[in-house]
């Protein structure tokens, strides 16, 4: 006991600074919704079998989107009402990216330009603000309407992070995009969170090849058939080692659990109705069950 509360001061001592360092008052996620249902769409191999089930259902719901989508046709034909965009790679600055993300950015931002003809939400970290190619998004399509959040992250005593979750100013650590999705959707207000295509396969697709370099096989809906396994990088390109990527999922999961925990308190029933699903925190049912 003793050791966990010195841990938890810790832990709080830290977020209290980065609070002061990170964190935004002022100009944050302002929109409210009436509606009582959403659907988080995950990018997950089984995504398209539960599109396909939720058409058929017949039933109109705000629809949160994440990261790559508008690269697909699905996109298009579903026309969210909401778009998460947090990997720190979209609002950084060309200097601190490889080639590679540069160009993954440049193309999901056209991709959002060119296709986007309703108006959406694009739900970002505040961080953004400061970003050119971002703001440059922005200045290119009047459908376009951002929603700022805070996604620092906050540990410690738990009246520390209800405060902080409860007025937009941090979350569980967001090393997934699933967990300012749900973030996001409970403080917009909505009060049945469907999650699907929430797969989080990745503890089976881990290996180490003969350089002692480790791999992930990391599928998406999109990319299922033609992915491969390769190493995790960091933004410059520095192969994240096998402890480092153990230790982003583990802090995945954990948060989970902190969401539910925060969303229980806040009245907020979160459902993973994905076809196949890791996530051990929230209820599961299936997608049908929105009949």
């Amino acid at each position: 006991m003793m050791l966990k509360f010195l841990n938890n001061i810790g832990k709080t001592g830290l977020s209290v600074i980065k609070l002061f360092f990170f964190t935004k008052w002022f100009g944050l996620l302002n929109h409210r919704t009436n509606k009582k249902t959403c659907l988080i769409l995950g990018n997950g191999p089984t995504l398209l079998t539960s599109i396909e089930k939720y058409k058929k259902l017949g039933t109109k719901l705000d629809l949160f989107c994440v990261n790559n989508f508008a690269c697909t046709s699905q996109y298009e034909d579903l026309k969210p009402e909401f778009y998460i965009l947090q990997a720190p790679q979209f609002f950084l600055d060309d200097d601190k990216l490889s080639t590679f993300y540069i160009e993954q950015r440049r193309t999901l931002f056209n991709h959002i330009q060119t296709k986007t003809n309703w108006d959406i939400f694009l739900v970002i970290p505040v961080k953004a603000k400061k970003s050119t190619a971002f703001n440059q998004l922005l200045a290119s399509n009047e459908h376009l309407k951002p929603l700022y959040f805070n996604d620092t992250a906050i540990e410690g005593f738990s009246f520390i992070k209800r405060f902080c979750f409860n007025n937009s100013l941090g979350m569980p650590r967001p090393h997934n995009v699933l967990i300012p999705s749900l973030m996001n959707a409970i403080n917009i207000g909505f009060k049945e969170i469907y999650i699907v295509g929430a797969d989080h396969s990745w503890l089976g697709e881990i290996a180490v090849n003969d350089k002692n370099e480790a791999l992930v096989h990391q599928k998406h809906f999109y990319d299922e058939t033609s992915s491969k396994p390769e190493k995790m990088q960091d933004y410059i390109h520095r192969p994240r080692r096998l402890h480092e990527i153990i230790n982003k999922f583990y802090l995945t999961f954990l948060g989970y659990w902190e969401i539910k925990e925060y969303s229980e308190k806040k009245g907020v029933h979160v459902i993973n109705a994905s076809e196949t699903s890791m996530i051990d925190a929230f209820e599961r049912r299936s997608l049908e069950s929105l009949k």
